[in-house]
């Protein structure tokens, strides 16, 4: 919690001795060709991908749900809250407007997500990757492009934990603002923005912000209790359009128990 996958079956005809096997006068066993298998749904390969609580990119893979199945990550290795193979998701947000890119959800280990007494009734749902394909890269001057995004003073609509809402369907889970002095602020939105809302504004400096986008992240030591250091990470593709992975890992080891976060951020079309 942020803290400031029918069987087919096959009927076999045994040819008893000196008998034929089948209905022709010949006593022959031709047969019909076997039923046809039930169509697969394709992986979707996402090869620049972040797991909770682990810093370098991993190709993940998504097979799609269908009528009667969810949707199933693939993981080459294990992370806080993912085994190495199949993972059932709960949800998925992958926007139209942003190919290639999403965020994967599984039902959270133990209690409720962004639970606030008299505000939000909190939700069973956590963010285990970011999924970006081969289309979506870092940006080789990160700085820089923060500057540019201070600039145009950009808005980005933070989907983490899937954006999922006890009180309604789906929605953002936080704004981010870059300001024009390199700070940003990241309005956590604690409840659904259609019903009942508390806003909980995060406010950081530009300092905190390079912090963040340099390899080593920001050491965040606001929760004594939970001391963790967050990166955040600008992608981009060749249509120009941009995205933000902030992840967070306790500083003693992302666990099953404290796995830390990660959210994807859209830019505002």
């Amino acid at each position: 919690m942020r803290t400031i996958a029918p069987r087919q079956i096959v009927t076999v005809c045994i040819a008893a001795a000196l008998a034929g096997c089948g209905g022709g006068g010949d006593g022959g066993n031709t047969a019909g060709p076997p039923p046809s298998p039930p169509p697969v749904s394709p992986a979707v390969a996402y090869a620049n991908s972040v797991l909770l609580g682990s810093t370098p990119a991993v190709a993940l893979s998504v097979v799609p749900a269908t009528t009667t199945t969810s949707p199933v990550l693939v993981s080459p290795v294990a992370a806080p809250l993912v085994m190495a193979g199949n993972n059932a998701l709960v949800s998925l947000y992958q926007p139209a407007a942003f190919a290639g890119a999403g965020i994967a959800c599984v039902s959270a280990a133990a209690g409720s997500i962004g639970t606030v007494t008299g505000v939000n009734a909190g939700v069973n749902v956590k963010s285990v990757a970011a999924l970006l394909n081969n289309t979506w890269t870092p940006v080789t001057e990160p700085m820089g492009a923060w500057a540019k995004l201070a600039a145009s003073a950009a808005v980005f609509d933070g989907w983490e934990n899937c954006g999922a809402k006890a009180e309604g369907g789906p929605s953002p889970a936080s704004t981010l603002t870059v300001n024009a002095d390199d700070s940003f602020t990241d309005n956590v939105f604690d409840g659904n923005p259609s019903t009942t809302v508390r806003i909980v504004d995060q406010s950081f400096s530009a300092t905190q912000a390079m912090q963040m986008l340099s390899g080593a992240g920001l050491t965040d030591t606001s929760n004594a209790q939970n001391p963790q250091v967050i990166r955040l990470t600008i992608y981009a593709n060749a249509a120009s359009q941009t995205l933000l992975v902030e992840q967070a890992i306790p500083a003693s080891g992302a666990t099953n128990g404290n796995p830390g976060y990660v959210a994807i951020y859209f830019s505002r079309q």
